[in-house]
Order: structure tokens, then C-alpha cells, then sequence
């Protein structure tokens, strides 16, 4: 009797530690649980509407401190990174809520869409297909078909642009220029008489993507330009020759979305048929959002300038020499469709020359806004407005003419209309004044341009 009391005791002290163990576990497991009514309150919906998704991501990231393995908060956190383009991050999240719920409907079908905004197709149609066969839903089943239906037809199309083929793009047009020799408005150092005239660029590029990628690609171009002039100033015309590679690479810093850029530029130029100048350029850039209708772009851009001879050293000239400077565009768009946006621009630069003349330290500002005139049908309108200003610190002369210390102050206004025809074919309109001035005073410029351009691409 005393044997089977004493096994009733401790049959009862086990069930009930079990069932407050249990009851704990239970309790913990709820505690871990974001309400509905909590979720909704939070910032994030607001956020999500309005598609500022890195704000959106900020709230939920705060939410996951405090409930770590929501799978209602992590479902959203991944759907939230898919729409910030980082798929790969986002696939991670999904699987991480299959791995609790390997058999969760929702969570199969927005994993196959990520996988194909990732361009993974195998296995977004995998995920679709595991719907299809698995779900109780006709509505699941029914939008994963659809989903199939338009991965095939996206990666058709996909298929179609990824062809490598070579690429073409050119400009030409006339400028009236009321100044084309850059005549001082000081009359004592005016030679010859001011005489306004045309002038006739022609720029093009030729282009082959050897690596061409969702995230990646890699362009060889060849560049050529040209400056022809009317008759009373075909004396000065102007060519240049060159080829560069261009590389292009989408990353991610964090959950931000960043383009990173990478180019070098060898450039060889003529006057009057004169070898003139032989520039090696390398640019680096980085674009990336950091708020809601923004673009920011960082660059950076350095070269070596070869002029040739001179008076002083047939092999080599004073302006020989390191240039270079550091920069920031930032875009604010006005629109959903980011067609309209206004502009500023600043740039710090510097020049290094084996002649101290020719060193300079200087900055660059520049205002700008870009517009579609929907009114007047495919025109697009740009008007800027840039500052520059440049010090020589080590600048001497012993002309009589000059200061001992030489600033330069340009203020140039840019104003321009585009007609798009076609996709590939468009004409511009522009009108463009600069005024240089120098502490001098003696070498004072105005110049007015008028022009017409033909932009097409091939």
C-alpha cells in the first residue's frame, strides 16, 4: 500500500512540473508574439505605403529586438528587402521561416518571386510548382500559375536582351559661338579682329558589353571627337581619338542598394592636324538612395596630361601634369516615375604640373533642374546654372600685365530643350553664356553659344 502511494506521489510531482514547464514555454512563446493591433500601430505600414522601404526595414529591424522569431514580423522584414532589390537577403529570410514552417503556403509563394526578381529561375519555378501541387487554396494555386505563366515570359525576354551585340551612339549638330577663339574683352591683347563664328562637333562612341550581367557588366568603347570650324576660324580645329573600358557592379552596403562604377579613359587629340595633348583618365563612382526620391552619386576622377613640347624642353611642357577631384550630385525627383528631378552638384578639384604656373586649387558648384514639357509632347527641358572658381597659388609672371597671384571665376548658364522622335533618335536646342573673369582684368571672356544637336543611338 505504502509502495503504490508513494508511486502516485511521484506520478502526480511529474505531471504537474510538466504542466507548468509547458505552461511557461506556452507563456514565453506568446510573450514572443507581436500583436496584431501592435503591428498595425507601429510605423512600419505608414513607411511601406509610401514606399520608403528602408525606413520600413528600420521599424521592423527595431520589432525583431523585441520579437525575434516573429514570423509575421520576419515575413515582412524579407518581402520589405525583396522590394529594395536585395533578393538574395530576402531568400535568406524566407528560408529561415521554413525552416519553423517548412509547409507554409505564403511563404513557398513569395520565396519563388523572390528567386525570380533574383533571376534564379530554376528555383523560383520550383517554389511556384511546390504551391501548385501542395496548397489547400485555389487562389494560392491559381496566382503561383499565374506567376509561372509570367517567370517563363520574363525570362524569354531576358534571354532576348542579355544578347551581346555592339552598340552606337553619336551627336552632331552646329553652334553659333560668339567668341570661338576666346578673344580677351581687353582690346590691348585683342590681335586680331573679334569675328563670331560656327562651329560643328561631332562626337560618337562605339561600344561592346564583353561581360553582360544583372549585376555585373564590362563595356570596351571606342571614342571619337571632332570640333570642325567655318572658314575664318578653320585654323583651330580640334579632334580627338581614344578608347575606354567601363565597368559597372550592383552590390549592397548593408540593405542599400549601391552601383559602383569604374572607368579608364586614353585619349589622344589633334590641332590642325597636330598631335596636341595625350590624356590618360581613370573616374570611379558610387550611386546609391539614401531617402525616398533621391539619387546620390559620388565620384572621384584623376589623370595625367601630356602636352608635348615647348619652348623650354622639346620633350615635355609645363603643363605636363596631375589632375584630378572629388565630387557629389545629389537628385531630389519631384514624381512617382521619376522623370522630373532638380539637381546640385559640387566638386573640388586640384592640378599638378611640372610647371608651377599651372597648379591650381578649385571648386565647383552647380544648380540644375530637368523637366518633361508634356504639354509641348516628348520634350524634355534642362536649365543649369555652375559656378567655378580656381587659384594658381604659385602663379608669376614677368609680364607687366599680370597680377602676382592669378584667380579665375567662371559663371556659365546652360538652357536646353530635347524633342525624343524615337526611343533612339532625339534633336536638342540649347543656349549656353560664360563669363570668365581674372583678378587681372586683361583676360575677361564673354562667349555666347546657340545650337542645334541630333542625338541618335544604334
Amino acid at each position: 500500500m505504502k509502495l503504490k502511494l508513494l508511486i502516485l506521489v511521484i506520478f502526480i510531482f511529474l505531471w504537474v512540473s510538466v504542466f507548468f514547464q509547458n505552461s511557461t514555454v506556452f507563456s514565453k512563446e506568446k510573450i514572443s508574439l507581436i500583436s496584431s493591433k501592435e503591428f498595425i500601430a507601429s510605423d512600419f505600414s505608414r513607411y511601406f505605403k509610401k514606399g520608403e522601404f528602408n525606413k520600413a526595414l528600420d521599424v521592423l529591424e527595431g520589432l525583431l529586438k523585441k520579437y525575434p522569431h516573429d514570423s509575421l514580423i520576419l515575413r515582412y522584414r524579407a518581402l520589405t528587402l525583396d522590394k529594395l532589390g536585395n533578393h538574395d537577403a530576402a531568400i535568406s529570410g524566407y528560408q529561415q521561416i521554413l525552416s519553423q514552417n517548412p509547409n507554409h503556403v505564403p511563404t513557398h509563394l513569395f520565396l519563388g518571386l523572390a528567386y525570380g526578381r533574383g533571376e534564379k529561375f530554376e528555383e523560383a519555378s520550383r517554389e511556384l510548382n511546390w504551391v501548385i501541387k501542395n496548397s489547400h487554396s485555389e487562389e494560392y494555386r491559381h496566382w503561383a500559375q499565374a506567376q509561372l505563366t509570367r517567370l517563363r515570359q520574363t525570362r524569354e525576354k531576358l534571354a532576348r536582351q542579355v544578347r551581346k551585340k555592339p552598340y552606337f551612339i553619336g551627336k552632331i549638330g552646329a553652334v553659333y559661338d560668339s567668341n570661338p577663339l576666346l578673344i580677351p574683352d581687353n582690346k590691348n591683347l585683342i590681335s586680331t579682329s573679334r569675328t563670331a563664328g560656327a562651329d560643328f562637333p561631332i562626337d560618337f562612341s562605339l561600344g561592346y558589353p564583353w561581360i553582360l550581367k544583372r549585376d555585373f557588366r564590362f563595356d570596351t568603347i571606342y571614342i571619337g571627337e571632332g570640333m570642325l570650324h567655318d572658314g575664318g576660324t578653320d585654323q583651330v580645329n580640334f579632334s580627338s581619338q581614344g578608347f575606354a573600358l567601363d565597368v559597372k557592379k550592383r552590390t549592397f552596403l548593408g540593405h542599400r542598394a549601391v552601383l559602383l562604377g569604374g572607368r579608364y579613359d586614353l585619349k589622344v587629340n589633334f590641332l590642325r592636324s597636330d598631335l596636341f595633348s595625350v590624356i590618360n583618365r581613370f573616374l570611379l563612382s558610387a550611386n546609391t538612395s539614401f531617402w525616398h526620391k533621391t539619387r546620390t552619386h559620388f565620384y572621384t576622377r584623376f589623370s595625367y596630361s601630356n602636352y608635348g613640347p615647348d619652348g623650354s624642353n622639346p620633350s615635355a611642357t609645363s603643363r605636363d601634369g596631375y589632375r584630378g577631384g572629388l565630387g557629389l550630385v545629389q537628385y531630389f525627383y519631384t514624381t512617382a516615375k521619376f522623370t522630373t528631378y532638380f539637381f546640385l552638384k559640387q566638386e573640388g578639384s586640384f592640378a599638378q604640373t611640372r610647371g608651377d604656373n599651372f597648379d591650381r586649387v578649385g571648386s565647383l558648384t552647380r544648380l540644375g533642374v530637368h523637366s518633361l514639357l508634356d504639354f509641348l509632347g516628348h520634350v524634355d527641358s534642362d536649365i543649369s546654372m555652375g559656378f567655378d572658381y580656381g587659384t594658381y597659388p604659385e602663379f608669376s609672371s614677368l609680364s607687366t600685365l599680370d597680377l602676382t597671384e592669378r584667380r579665375d571665376k567662371r559663371l556659365d548658364f546652360y538652357q536646353a530643350l530635347t524633342y525624343h522622335w524615337r526611343p533612339n533618335f532625339g534633336t536638342r536646342q540649347f543656349y549656353r553664356f560664360i563669363k570668365s573673369d581674372n583678378d587681372s582684368g586683361f583676360f575677361d571672356r564673354k562667349r555666347h553659344m546657340v545650337g542645334l544637336e541630333v542625338i541618335f543611338s544604334l
